[in-house]
């Protein structure tokens, strides 16, 4: 029997159709049914339109968009002859901006989706309120913003650096919003120092903290989601940051990754149209994400997790959980580095100069995102953008399922609901 199903809290909106067999997900459709075009919008229009355009692509992760389109600008400035040189300033301030983006989108999905989706689970056995995702979520953006101007939708970054110039009070008011943030997540989700969780080395020693992340972890075991939502263990790190490496890790082989190798195709849905294309590396899907991201760097509680649990849904969410932990102190670092006497911008020539090809990837909240342009005199002929849900949530046939699909195979619909959503789910970033 086959059922749809339509997936809300999520940014956009996504069906699964379900094929049933004896009360277990035997096959699922995943369709994201909404067009929105912005890869047509693009075209033709100046190359440095897509730094106002390409940030409204999604509402939680438009600093990542901005970083992708600037990047692939910076890359085609390359290609042309041109050279790009960006201050270490600037560097700072543009990871910096995406690294909070990637907090404030974890704060979020732990305290607003995985929560209330596990007290659904389980007779609403955690009483944590939504209200502590959204009052971290808004201290991570108010830092971003003394940087970036706004957020959402900010076009700070530009081919040569950033158009901001902090004050070193400015610098200060960030580092003080990163502070205030770290100790309530101290406080209300660990229980402990984020130096003392981050000194993890086995997620045994989550038995020991009485905190708002042990309890998560408690209702994950007691679910047994550490014997489900396995995937095929195979990951992918495409974006180049010192929170992650790029690398294709196979259960526990590291390997080097090359872009070019990426390729989308149309995806596999019997019941309607969806406009989500499927993303493959060598023809192969990888599942993606904060996984993905501390396996690439070796985090010795991240293998030890991986040596137990493998790639279960409690692996995928504990992963999401700690990498919360390990960006707040990498976002610490980060705002304490920036000289403010540094330029902020190293001028390039005018984009008028530039008829070339340019990729640029980076690591969004849920795993790489591309962005590839092609320009004529400075005009967009063509504009390409991969989304990390076109990694994890494609839509297959039986003989070539997603990371998602397979995740789902053989459980419950409730539970195979649940699992859809620790891949941690964006439509409108997909529909282009």
């Amino acid at each position: 029997m086959i059922t749809k199903e339509i997936i809300d809290q999520i940014e956009g909106e996504a069906s699964i159709y379900f094929d049933m067999q004896d009360g277990k997900v035997d096959f699922a459709d995943i369709v994201f049914p909404h067009f929105r075009g912005m890869e047509n919008i693009l075209q033709g229009k100046n190359a440095l339109d897509a730094l106002l355009i390409t940030p409204r692509v999604c509402g939680i992760c438009g600093h990542s968009h901005l970083m992708a389109a600037v990047r692939a600008i910076e890359d085609a400035y390359g290609n042309s002859g041109q050279i790009v040189k960006l201050t270490q300033k600037a560097h700072n301030i543009r990871e910096l901006t995406l690294t909070l983006e990637i907090i404030q989108n974890h704060f979020k999905w732990i305290y607003m989706v995985l929560i209330p989706k596990l007290n659904s689970l389980n007779n609403n056995a955690l009483q944590e309120t939504p209200l502590k995702g959204a009052y971290a979520a808004s201290l991570a953006t108010k830092a971003m913003s003394v940087l970036s101007g706004q957020w959402p939708h900010s076009s700070y970054m530009v081919p040569g650096g950033v158009t901001c110039d902090p004050t070193y009070i400015e610098i200060m008011q960030a580092k003080a919003s990163i502070e205030k943030l770290i100790a309530f997540f101290e406080r209300e989700s660990l229980n402990i120092s984020l130096k003392d969780f981050l000194r993890f080395e086995s997620c045994k020693e989550l038995n020991e903290l009485f905190s708002d992340i042990s309890k998560i972890e408690e209702q994950l075991i007691m679910l047994n989601m550490h014997q489900k939502g396995f995937s095929y263990d195979t990951f992918i790190v495409l974006g180049e940051h010192a929170f992650s490496k790029k690398a294709k890790i196979k259960m526990t082989r590291v390997t080097g990754v090359d872009v070019n190798h990426v390729s989308t195709e149309e995806p596999f849905i019997l019941n309607e149209r969806s406009y989500a294309e499927n993303a493959l590396y060598k023809n192969i899907f990888h599942e993606t994400g904060p996984m993905a991201r501390l396996m690439s760097k070796n985090i010795k509680f991240i293998k030890n997790m991986h040596r137990r649990y493998k790639d279960s849904a409690y692996t995928r969410v504990m992963a999401r959980i700690y990498e919360t932990g390990y960006l707040l102190e990498h976002a610490l670092n980060l705002v304490s580095s920036i000289d403010v006497t540094q330029k902020s911008i190293i001028p390039l020539n005018g984009i008028d100069k530039v008829t070339a090809r340019g990729i640029g990837v980076v690591e969004a909240p849920r795993g790489p995102l591309i962005h590839k342009i092609v320009l004529q005199d400075g005009i967009i002929e063509n504009y390409k953008i991969i989304t990390p849900t076109q990694w994890n949530i494609s839509s297959g046939p039986r003989s070539k399922l997603s990371p998602a699909q397979k995740a789902m195979s053989g459980l419950s619909k409730k539970e195979a609901e649940f699992i859809f959503r620790t891949f941690d789910v964006c439509s409108v970033c997909t529909t282009h």
